[in-house]
């Protein structure tokens, strides 16, 4: 796309590339431009705004970022080299809007600072025709624009006379966490589209050596290496990682199935926040994690009946397991001294209880040392992607040891909501892998093996060590539920 405006005073030009122009004339109800640096994505917002006021005779637009210094020194810096005041325009500081006044174009570009929630209010008296939103995902641990101002932003689109509303989004590739993430990638939204580049595409204005030069001093930053040189959605490092080992190359997988004749082993960690992963070892001595949940404000009773259970229902019927986890879930209740967490997974599930070590070091080195293994080119722990992803964004980096401005490293990971995957990871490791040899061998005591001891799953049945094991019973019509395997 080449643009050309021309007056007795000034010419300018401008040469989109290909994703840039794809950004730029898209229709959709909201664009998302998410690649490495350097791709031209705030010219993409300039001129997506140009492109659409020429259509739209009297727009008003909102340019939006996490703080009015950041707005000043890259947005509006970049607005004004294409389109300075005087020429294209005219300037208000006191309301820090641009008036469009080329031939017979005219409308309105407001620029806003908005790095808190509450900053929210200031859309809420507009009627806009487009807005623009710059890097509404953080660079660093901080910054970035809240969900709720996109929100609010999106009920502002009401300015009479537009033949469409414009929602433009540029920004280098997030956390895979980030609400931009969510909603124009994975699940996405209706109506939604997110535009990257495949490679480079505007090297061209770029020094000879850039990305080489980015690549060598990030080296020690996988996560920056991956989300602004390679151009891929992935996780952003807080503090440095309990789990070094990790690599999505070689631990991730897509589709995992389970394996029939092999038990299945439940992994848990409790509190507020309980925690359940689904594993297996495999005849070839890979631990396959297969789904992941981490609860939120519920407690573990909640957590089995909600999701827990109808996943075991639907998706692994006639599977036994066994439990390991927090030796803390031994440990009485303050409402029911007769009460524990184990007695409640117990009770729910059946199956036997191997508590996890109590010490920290002892479930974190031997999952270290069980990532750092690899067999046939894999890893030996596989972890699905999809279906077990809080796991995975535990282990590459989420759970992590919070470093001070001094530098100084605490002693413990920080306990957060990826804290919770990477324990209940630690205690499979702790449970599995120093006694791999022995458990291929020789099963812990109460672990079921064969197909007579499979559980029934709709009715009573009596366990391999003769107590009443109560049978995983649904009402019918929740059996043909599917099993909703996105965290609680």
């Amino acid at each position: 796309m080449t643009t050309d405006l021309s007056d007795t005073v000034y010419k300018v030009s401008f040469k989109a590339n290909p994703v840039q122009r794809q950004f730029i004339r898209s229709r959709a109800r909201a664009d998302l431009f998410s690649s490495r640096v350097g791709e031209g994505k705030s010219a993409a917002l300039c001129w997506a705004c140009f492109e659409h006021t020429q259509h739209n005779p009297q727009a008003r637009w909102a340019f939006v970022r996490d703080t009015w210094e950041s707005l000043r020194d890259t947005t509006l810096k970049e607005f004004t080299k294409w389109f300075p005041p005087g020429v294209m325009g005219t300037w208000k500081a006191s309301t820090k809007t641009f008036t469009w006044n080329v031939g017979e174009m005219r409308g309105e570009v407001t620029f806003l600072g908005m790095d808190d929630p509450s900053d929210a209010s200031k859309l809420q008296s507009r009627e806009l025709g487009g807005i623009a939103m710059d890097e509404p995902s953080p660079a660093a641990e901080s910054g970035g624009i809240d969900e709720l101002i996109f929100d609010m932003g999106m009920s502002r689109l009401r300015q009479t006379g537009m033949k469409w509303y414009p929602v433009k989004l540029a920004q280098n590739n997030s956390d895979e966490n980030h609400w931009t993430y969510r909603k124009f990638v994975i699940p996405g939204t209706e109506g939604f589209r997110s535009w990257q580049t495949s490679v480079p595409e505007n090297q061209t204005n770029l020094p000879p050596s850039y990305y080489k030069d980015l690549r060598t001093m990030w080296a020690h930053r996988p996560d920056l290496v991956r989300r602004f040189v390679d151009g891929k959605f992935g996780f952003q490092r807080k503090g440095i990682a309990v789990t070094p080992e990790w690599s999505d190359d070689l631990h991730l997988a897509t589709g995992l199935l389970p394996v029939r004749g092999a038990d299945l082993i439940m992994a848990w960690d409790f509190g507020l926040n309980p925690t359940c992963a689904i594993a297996q070892v495999t005849p070839q001595g890979f631990l396959y994690v297969l789904d992941a949940w981490v609860g939120e404000g519920i407690g573990v009773q909640e957590l089995i009946r909600g999701t827990v259970k109808p996943c075991l229902v639907i998706d692994y019927e006639n599977f036994a397991w066994w439990h390991t986890g927090d030796p803390n879930g031994s440990m009485r209740e303050q409402s029911s001294s007769q009460q524990t967490a184990v007695k409640v997974i117990r009770g729910e599930l059946g199956g036997r209880w191997r508590p996890g070590p109590v010490s920290v070091a002892d479930r974190i080195d031997p999952l270290r040392a069980a990532l750092s293994r690899t067999r046939d080119g894999y890893g030996i722990i596989r972890v699905d992607r999809d279906r077990a992803k809080p796991v995975s964004q535990a282990l590459r980096g989420g759970w992590h040891y919070h470093v001070a401005r001094t530098g100084v490293t605490t002693a413990e990971p920080v306990k957060d909501m990826a804290s919770h995957p990477g324990d209940v990871m630690g205690y499979l490791a702790a449970a599995i892998f120093p006694l791999r040899k022995l458990y291929q061998s020789k099963r812990p005591t109460g672990v079921s093996t064969g197909a007579d001891r499979r559980p029934s799953f709709f009715g009573q049945r009596r366990g391999p060590l003769g107590f009443e094991r109560p049978g995983l019973v649904l009402p019918k019509e929740a059996r043909t539920l599917p099993v909703q395997r996105k965290g609680v």
